[in-house]
């Protein structure tokens, strides 16, 4: 019944999901477009991941490492934003921009068919499904920011016409379904980048 409600009430989030998806593309366009301006700052990010890659590569069965720590660290993360979205929205916004601008500075780096490859091998046989998760993560924790800003501008309403706070606690209440669906569309995301990603890169 809780699934039935939190699919229902995405129709009322269509417009932060096209917001979620602009500022993504806009910010991908900027990793690849301005690349130089921002590498110091994208190579900090990129560089504990080529850490992390290494580190996993030299173990036995990397592929069952990759696998743990590829879920962990996306249903960690996934499941934060929503909640640090309670921070004024501030967090999930600034993880939706600088997600956006690794991958668009990480395609910059590529040929014109390396990309191609990059894309169809590394992205997008479990990126259809993890991106989108990730982009869906935000869009909650934008509205849970949104909806605190509203509760404090309402304080200086009459009671009755504070709507803010009521729609922050069904929120939450639909938080619980989000969070085992998002888990959930995650682990089948990690299988397939642990397995089939992972071959198609190292073939």
């Amino acid at each position: 019944m809780k699934l039935k409600q939190l699919i229902n009430h995405f129709k009322e989030m269509k417009h932060y999901f096209i917001v979620v998806v602009l500022v993504f593309g806009v910010s991908c366009y900027l990793g690849w477009a301005n690349s130089n301006q921002y590498s110091h700052f994208l190579e900090e990010q990129m560089g504990g991941l080529k850490k992390l890659s290494q580190s996993l590569g030299s173990k036995d069965n990397p592929q069952l490492w990759f696998f743990f720590v590829i879920f962990l660290n996306n249903a960690i993360k996934s499941v934060a934003i929503i909640f640090l979205g309670l921070m004024f929205g501030i967090i999930p916004l600034f993880m939706l921009v600088a997600n956006g601008m690794i991958l668009g500075y990480v395609l910059s780096l590529q040929t014109q068919d390396s990309t191609i490859s990059v894309v169809f091998k590394g992205i997008l046989p479990h990126g259809i499904i993890e991106i989108p998760v990730i982009l869906i993560a935000c869009a909650y924790g934008l509205k849970l920011g949104m909806l605190v800003w509203k509760s404090g501008v309402q304080l200086f309403i009459p009671v009755e016409a504070r709507t803010a706070r009521t729609e922050l606690i069904r929120i939450l209440y639909l938080t619980k379904p989000l969070v085992v669906s998002i888990v959930a569309l995650l682990l089948v995301a990690a299988v397939i980048e642990s397995t089939i990603t992972y071959w198609l890169v190292h073939m």
